[in-house]
């Protein structure tokens, strides 16, 4: 690995330091898709957690690599020039990268850098290969991740592709992989025309962590970034049939519910339920709760105004006391 690491970010940690959080992005990635917990526990003792400060080099053409990296937090991009200029991929939290150490220590073809500060789990490719041996899955989800970077690589000079990769990019949001405020802004109108046009109703949901900047303050960013994942994973798992799910600010996220206003309460309400009664777990057994504040409001065909609506409805909730769903005051 190259590029200087300034002295305030974390060393690279010790084999088999990993923390909940860490276990948790490797649960979710593709790299352990579809593994049990027994099985991703075979890579534990080689398993370390290293930082990359913005603009540092994790692998490049020519520079060998003995290790395959499942990104935590942060984000990284591929380049094809070293000046670092012509993007050709990003990578988010869940992400794997340098799987062609697990054929050889040779570089890669891309320049990969860190777009954000970035912590990764390194895994040495000598001891993964011998995992997979006894766990076939391992290597089949390897095959699928190879197979995309071929495509990629095939179609990197296609102007559609091209066009598809920016455009995901600028639509999703580092920590949690979910929809940013941009993509919103141009779904909603689409959403709207839709809702129009099938005689449907349509209402936004602001959903607010309490006191999300205190805690932040008090147990660190690293933290807050693992509660913000955990609870958009929530938030797609209790409401599957929901894909309209952006993160609009630090703490906050917009839901597009296809539905009246009534059941988009009822479906808040169970949104809410459910995480005040969870513990969302932090590093190792640590683990805290949280609550939400929720406003509801009937879509109108601007999204700013709706998004007024929202917050005042959100508003009302915190005035409350929190904790709870609102709809807009009359």
């Amino acid at each position: 690995m190259t590029g200087h690491i300034p002295s305030h970010l974390p060393v690279d940690g010790a084999p088999g330091e990993l923390t909940a959080d860490d276990l948790d992005v490797l649960a979710r990635s593709l790299l352990f898709a579809g593994c049990t917990d027994e099985q991703r526990d075979q890579v534990r003792g080689f398993a370390f957690v290293t930082h990359l400060p913005h603009g540092a080099i994790l692998l490049q053409p020519g520079e060998p690599n003995h290790h395959v990296y499942v990104l935590v937090e942060g984000q990284l991009a591929a380049f094809v020039d070293p000046d670092l200029q012509k993007r050709v991929a990003r990578f988010v939290p869940g992400d794997g990268l340098g799987e062609h150490a697990l054929i050889g220590p040779e570089g890669g073809t891309a320049y990969v850098a860190a777009q954000w500060p970035s912590r990764l789990v390194a895994l040495d490719a000598r001891r993964l290969r011998t995992v997979m041996e006894n766990v076939p899955r391992i290597a089949l989800n390897v095959l699928d991740m190879l197979s995309a970077r071929l495509r990629a690589a095939n179609l990197r000079h296609d102007p559609r592709e091209s066009a598809a990769s920016i455009e995901f990019m600028a639509s999703h949001d580092a920590v949690t992989g979910l929809y940013n405020r941009r993509w919103m802004a141009s779904a909603y109108a689409a959403e709207i025309a839709r809702c129009a046009r099938d005689g449907e109703p349509l209402c936004l949901a602001l959903i607010d962590i309490d006191r999300f900047e205190r805690l932040n303050q008090a147990l660190g960013r690293t933290a807050g970034d693992a509660i913000l994942r955990q609870l958009a994973d929530l938030t797609r798992n209790l409401l599957p049939s929901l894909d309209m799910l952006a993160r609009v600010t630090a703490d906050r996220f917009a839901l597009l519910i296809p539905a009246p206003l009534a059941d988009a309460l009822a479906m808040c309400e169970r949104l809410r339920l459910q995480v005040c009664g969870r513990q969302f777990a932090l590093r190792g057994h640590i683990g805290t709760q949280i609550t939400l504040s929720i406003g509801v409001a009937q879509a109108q065909a601007d999204l700013e105004a709706t998004l007024a609506k929202a917050q005042a409805a959100l508003e009302r909730a915190k005035e409350r006391g929190r904790n709870t769903v609102e709809p807009l005051p009359d």
